[in-house]
This record gives structure tokens, C-alpha cells and sequence, in this order.
């Protein structure tokens, strides 16, 4: 028989070795969680492994373990699932401890053993947790009739909520007189203007905040503000029709036309934007052109014009008191006296070339445009060539000198001469403050519809380079619903009123009256196509709206009577708004 003496010696020698091993617990539980957050740092794994306790092979083959890990396509953890599954590992190895207190000296070994298993399942809670969120952009701001499919083929588009989670391989789309912002987990945000699709080809991310997202811009346009990347690892690109562009954070936007190419632009920062091999780097206030397979124009400084065609002499143009290049292939349908939006680049020689012209939406003159200082006097400066005028009313931005570039919003004087109304700086402004949104919840899916596939192309996909830099928050532009624009004006029509007009073949006078009755031109545009899938009177479709139903449930309850329809196509010509008599 053992003494008591001995019997409390091996007890102190088991209370000793049980503190040891917890002590050994916590300190490679901490030491794992610093080695995690290096590797998702962008640190190489050889770096992380010099970084360890040189005796502790154990951690070192659990950190390799989650390198690997790290790389393989992992499933989606839900953060509420991750951190109870967490927890549950940490409660079981708790317990393991107590337990192992009372255990005979010959079983601390096994114990050991199982104590690496659980370190193992904390390893793997960690990885597959890092973030969630990550893998999931909420979308909000939702303005108007917004859309969601799970695929670009699927055809099964359910109308999106605020707050709703977007994944990847799903797309987004707007319809007319509609808007969205998918906002990532580091504070990155796109805007869906109207009659824009997007698909999200790829996105994830890992600790410290490191965005991975690649969206393929189907039609439309889009506007971007990434925060800037602290990772290389990092990257945000949009692949159009005809070329790419990526950043490392800035504000751009993307125009997707299938006809007259892609404008790209950029407000600040820095964007590559490649096609056929070919490179072009884009920098505050620039803007170029890609045209399916062709290579990107040259960088340019841009312009924003929106007034009344005041002439039109073959492609020479005035409008708004500026002179603008007008390419043929733009000009059908327009005639003098319409209003109308410009957009384009200003070449070496000073020509305003015009790359998209619209109509304008209202009846205000708004005249801006880019370039980089090159004199200041007291009562003028010259700015890009242009000389400008300047007086006490002119709002000029900060401390400028000469080379920095600006954004000149400007009017034009009777005797032809330009007066700044603003002067912006367009590199200097501070760096976006990240506003990120909670996606730990998923969002329930929407009731399924029928409705048609988005248009778009499938195109190669040019090769990708590497840029910087960065800026702050986007506000989609407001639409003219709050004033019903057209209800009032007998002279004027409405561009997104003829527009549905044409494209559901029903007159100008009818879409109108919807819309004058207070529901928008995307709810309008959806009204039709139900009413065309379902067989049922669109007076049917707006009374079940009337009554206080959603267009999902709308959808739904139609759903029994949809007949497959092929994709609607846009009219091949652009309407044009004719003067009422």
C-alpha cells in the first residue's frame, strides 16, 4: 500500500502536469490565431513558420495544415453556425481539462492526444469561419424594381429586398428608373444605375479585410468606389463585353453598350483597364473608349454635357453653348431643340469627342468638365487649353496650383466665354472612410418567377494587370419620380415614357398615365411583362398592386398562368421625345 504522503506527492505531480498542459493549451491557441491573421495578412508561409517556437512541431504542422486549408474551395459557413461550432469545441476542450484533473497519470498522454484533435477542430472553425461575410454582398438603397436570378441562364428572377445577401454566381438588375448598391464586408461599393445587370463571378475574402470580387457587367452602367487594398492579395475587376478594368481603390465607372463599346471613367485614383492584350491606365478625371475587340483608346480627359441641341451641322454639334464631335453612328434620331446628356473625351487638340449620347431626363443645363491646371490669374485660368473665367461667385476647392488636375463645372456666358461656377480637385481628396454592413444573417429568398434572361455577351476575358490608389461614398442619382417629370410639362415628353412605349408597343399617352399616377417606370416596365406572361389585362396586374400586394407575391400569384416568353429585346432605335404641338 502506497503512504499518504506518497499518494500526495502523485496527486501534486498530476495537479502540476495538468496545469502545464492547459498553460501548453492556451499559449498554442494563441499562438495559432496570430499565425491565421499573418497568413491572411498576405505573410508567406515560410515567414509565419520562422515565426514559431522552434520546439512546438506540433503548431507548425497545424499551420501548414491551414495554409493548405486556406486554398481549397470552402463551403458557406453561416457566423452565427461558425461561432456555435467554435464555441462547442471550446466548451468540449474545457470540459476535457476538468475532466483531466482527476485522471491517473497514465491516461495524460491520451488525453494529449485528444487535446490535438481539438485543436485541429478549432483550426478548421477558424479557416472555414474567416469571414463569412466575406462571401456575401448586401444589397442596398434599393430604389424602384429590383431584380435577382441565380444564374444568368437560370431565368428564375425574384424581386430583391433591402438587406438582401448576394452571392457569388448570382446576378443583379435593375429596370427602368431603378437603382442598387451592393455594398462588400469592407466598406467597397458598386451602384446599379437603371437598366444595368451584373453578375458577381467571384467573391470572398479573408481577415484583415482583404476583398476578392470579380464582376462581369453584363449592360448597363455602373459606378464603383473600392476602399484602397492594404493586401496584395486583394483585387476588385469588372469584366464588360469589351475589355476589364481593376483597381486597388478608387471611383470609376463602367458603361456598358453592345453596339458603341464601353466607356470607362474615372473620378480618382487609378484603373487598368485591358482588352486584346493591350493596356491603358486611366487616372483622376480620364476616361477611354474599348469597342469589342479593338484595344482601349488612349487615356483623355472627359466632359459631361446636358442642354439643348442648339445646331447640327453633320458631326459638328452645339449644344448647350459647347461645341461637341458627334460620330454618325450616334447621331439617329436626334434633331435641334432636343435635350439631351453627353458624354465623352477631350483630345490633345482640343476636340470635344463625344462616346454617348442620351436624352435628358430634365430641362437643366449642367456643363463639367477635366483636366489639369496650367495658369492662374486673378479673373481667368486656363485649365486643360481652355481659358475660364473666375470671379468672388466661383467656388474654388482648397489650395490649387498649377499641375493639379480638376473637375470644372462651368456656364457659358453671352459673349461665348466660360465662367467657372466650381473648381474641384479631383487627386487631393481624403481616402473613403470603409462602411461595412452586417451580413451575418442571410436574407430568405424571394419568391420564384419567370421572367427572361438579362442581355449581355459571353466574352473572352483579357488578361488582368495591377493598379492603386484610392476615395470615399456613392449616391445613386436621383430619379425624376419625386416630381413626375412629363405629368406637368405639355411640351415635353418623357425619355423612359417612350422608351417603355416603344419596347411594349403601347402609346406614349397610356405608360404615362401609369406613371402619372404615381407608380415608376420600373414598376411600369414590370406591369407589362407580367401582363404579357400571365395572358392577364396590365390593368389586372397595377389593380393587384393597388390592393396592397408586393410584386413578389404579384409574381407569384401569376405564376400558375406564365408561358414561357423569349428575352425581350430593346428597340433597335432609340425614340426619340418629339415636341407636342
Amino acid at each position: 500500500m502506497p503512504s499518504k504522503a506518497s499518494s500526495g506527492g502523485h496527486s501534486s505531480i498530476c495537479a502540476r502536469s495538468s496545469n502545464r498542459w492547459r498553460k501548453t493549451m492556451d499559449q498554442t491557441d494563441s499562438l495559432l490565431e496570430e499565425a491565421l491573421r499573418q497568413l491572411d495578412s498576405g505573410q508567406p508561409l515560410d515567414q509565419v513558420l520562422a515565426s514559431l517556437p522552434p520546439d512546438n512541431h506540433e503548431l507548425a504542422s497545424l499551420v501548414q495544415t491551414a495554409a493548405a486549408i486556406r486554398n481549397l474551395d470552402h463551403p458557406r459557413l453561416q457566423p452565427a453556425s461558425a461561432h456555435a461550432q467554435r464555441q462547442r469545441v471550446l466548451n468540449t476542450a474545457k470540459k476535457g481539462q476538468a475532466t483531466h484533473r482527476s485522471l491517473k497519470w497514465p491516461r495524460m498522454a491520451t488525453s494529449l492526444g485528444l487535446a490535438g484533435v481539438a485543436l485541429l477542430a478549432l483550426l478548421a472553425v477558424l479557416v472555414f469561419r474567416a469571414p463569412a461575410s466575406a462571401r456575401a454582398a448586401t444589397l442596398t438603397d434599393v430604389q424602384g424594381v429590383v431584380e435577382v436570378a441565380s444564374s444568368p441562364e437560370a431565368g428564375d428572377w425574384t424581386i430583391a429586398t433591402e438587406g438582401q445577401s448576394i452571392h457569388q454566381g448570382e446576378v443583379v438588375r435593375t429596370r427602368p428608373d431603378s437603382s442598387a448598391r451592393l455594398v462588400y464586408f469592407e466598406g467597397s461599393q458598386t451602384l446599379l444605375e437603371a437598366d444595368s445587370a451584373v453578375l458577381i463571378e467571384a467573391l470572398s475574402g479573408s481577415w484583415g479585410k482583404v476583398l476578392k470580387v470579380q464582376l462581369r457587367q453584363l449592360y448597363g452602367q455602373t459606378d464603383h468606389r473600392v476602399v484602397p487594398f492594404q493586401n496584395k492579395n486583394a483585387f476588385y475587376r469588372v469584366e464588360t463585353p469589351a475589355g476589364m478594368a481593376e483597381v486597388h481603390g478608387t471611383v470609376f465607372g463602367v458603361d456598358v453598350d453592345p453596339t458603341d463599346g464601353v466607356y470607362y471613367s474615372v473620378d480618382h485614383g487609378k484603373v487598368a483597364v485591358s482588352q486584346q492584350g493591350a493596356t491603358v491606365f486611366l487616372t483622376a478625371g480620364q476616361a477611354t473608349l474599348v469597342e469589342p475587340q479593338s484595344t482601349p483608346e488612349d487615356p483623355s480627359y472627359a466632359f459631361y454635357i446636358q442642354g439643348p441641341i442648339e445646331s447640327m451641322e453633320g458631326e459638328s454639334w452645339v449644344v448647350g453653348g459647347t461645341p461637341v464631335t458627334v460620330a454618325s453612328s450616334l447621331t439617329t434620331g436626334f434633331q435641334p431643340g432636343d435635350w439631351v446628356v453627353i458624354r465623352g473625351r477631350i483630345l490633345p487638340d482640343g476636340t470635344y469627342l463625344a462616346d454617348r449620347v442620351t436624352y435628358a431626363k430634365n430641362e437643366q443645363v449642367k456643363l463639367r468638365f477635366t483636366g489639369v491646371i496650367e495658369s492662374i490669374g486673378d479673373s481667368s485660368w486656363i485649365i486643360g487649353g481652355k481659358t475660364v473665367l473666375v470671379n468672388h461667385e466661383t467656388e474654388i476647392d482648397g489650395d490649387l496650383s498649377v499641375g493639379d488636375v480638376v473637375s470644372v463645372n462651368y456656364l457659358i456666358q453671352p459673349d461665348g466665354s466660360w465662367l467657372a461656377k466650381e473648381i474641384e480637385a479631383l487627386e487631393n481628396e481624403e481616402h473613403p472612410t470603409p462602411t461595412p454592413t452586417s451580413t451575418a444573417e442571410e436574407s430568405p429568398t424571394p419568391e420564384e418567377s419567370e421572367t427572361p434572361t438579362p442581355e449581355g455577351s459571353e466574352a473572352p476575358t483579357p488578361e488582368i494587370t495591377e493598379t492603386p490608389e484610392a476615395t470615399p461614398t456613392l449616391t445613386p442619382e436621383p430619379t425624376l419620380e419625386s416630381n413626375r417629370a412629363g405629368c406637368e410639362n405639355g411640351t415635353w415628353q418623357h425619355p423612359e415614357g417612350l422608351k417603355l412605349a416603344a419596347r411594349w408597343g403601347v402609346s406614349y399617352n397610356e405608360i404615362m398615365s401609369w406613371f402619372c399616377q404615381g407608380y415608376g417606370f420600373g414598376e411600369i416596365d414590370l406591369a407589362y411583362e407580367l401582363a404579357i406572361q400571365s395572358g392577364k389585362p396590365v390593368t389586372e396586374v397595377f389593380a393587384m398592386r393597388a390592393s396592397g400586394m408586393g410584386w413578389g407575391n404579384i409574381k407569384k400569384a401569376l405564376e400558375a398562368q406564365s408561358t414561357a416568353q423569349p428575352p425581350r429585346e430593346k428597340p433597335t432605335q432609340k425614340p426619340k421625345p418629339n415636341k407636342k404641338p
